[in-house]
């Protein structure tokens, strides 16, 4: 599937809007009608949006404030990117490609899954880009995302999220080795760092939610909405990655393989803290 530049038909609605046109008609012909299925998946799976909130949103839209990003389309070949990402990331896996859906919206997440008539779509919010150059890497972790989506059983419980990040970074890795780890999970290196030596103390506190549905836990260990009992903010993804690389390697398997990607939930976290326990 290809990169959907969907972005240009939002850029052609504030153009139409900057020269006196509607706001609710300019953005349906030029941005919804083109991209209807897109669009309402993501505001529906987003945002729980109906059609009266987005008319809302849409009717407050101002110009101006996307000067900048319009400035940054003009100049750089994100398309470019995009496609050169998900080449990168298909020659790893014999897994049908997700289409990435190039999008503007309201304070999107800076890429994300969405469900699109059946099929796994990659989305990208361009208006939390400030730079381009971070979006291949984006696009490689949602490609892993999508990928063990695809190949393992989903369910919503804190230990399937955190090997799930855990497998996307690594994915992701493998597809950029180059990459320095802290960059694949957004953070610093002294973060990093400061969370490799709470480790034993991190997987301590984690252990009686890792079986349950515990959002609140979800927030601040994986997503980094809050902070969770004191620890520094997402260091699940960290948890994530270290246990599907120890699977990986105890396989002698790549992480971008099915075999990997498709590793049970439980399986992966009893053996990586059966490992620490013995060392």
């Amino acid at each position: 599937m290809p990169v959907n530049p969907a972005y240009r038909g939002f850029c052609s609605a504030l153009d139409a809007i900057e020269r006196g046109a509607d706001p609710w008609a300019a953005y349906e012909r030029h941005y919804l009608r083109p991209h209807c299925d897109v669009l309402t998946a993501y505001w529906r799976q987003l945002w729980g949006a109906d059609e009266e909130r987005v008319r809302e949103i849409v009717n407050a839209i101002r110009p101006r404030d996307y000067q900048a990003l319009r400035d940054s389309l003009r100049a750089l070949d994100v398309d470019a990117f995009a496609s050169e990402a998900l080449g990168r990331c298909s020659a790893l896996t014999d897994l049908p490609e997700p289409q990435v859906d190039l999008l503007v919206g309201r304070f999107s997440p800076d890429a994300f899954l969405l469900e699109v008539a059946g099929q796994w779509h990659i989305g990208v919010g361009l208006e939390r880009f400030a730079d381009f150059s971070h979006l291949p890497l984006f696009v490689a972790h949602e490609y892993g995302h999508c990928a063990r989506r695809l190949l393992a059983p989903q369910s919503s419980t804190l230990g399937d999220r955190l090997v799930g990040e855990g497998a996307a970074v690594a994915f992701a890795q493998t597809a950029y080795p180059h990459q320095p780890l802290a960059r694949h999970l957004r953070m610093s290196p002294r973060r990093l760092h400061d969370i490799r030596e709470l480790e034993p103390k991190l997987w301590a506190a984690s252990a009686p939610h890792l079986d349950a549905p515990d959002s609140d836990a979800f927030l601040g260990v994986v997503s980094g909405g809050r902070r969770w009992m004191d620890f520094p903010p997402r260091f699940g993804g960290c948890l994530g990655y270290w246990a599907m690389r120890h699977w990986a390697e105890v396989r002698g398997a790549s992480p971008a393989s099915r075999e990997v990607l498709a590793a049970p939930t439980k399986a992966v976290l009893d053996t990586y803290l059966g490992h620490l326990r013995t060392t």
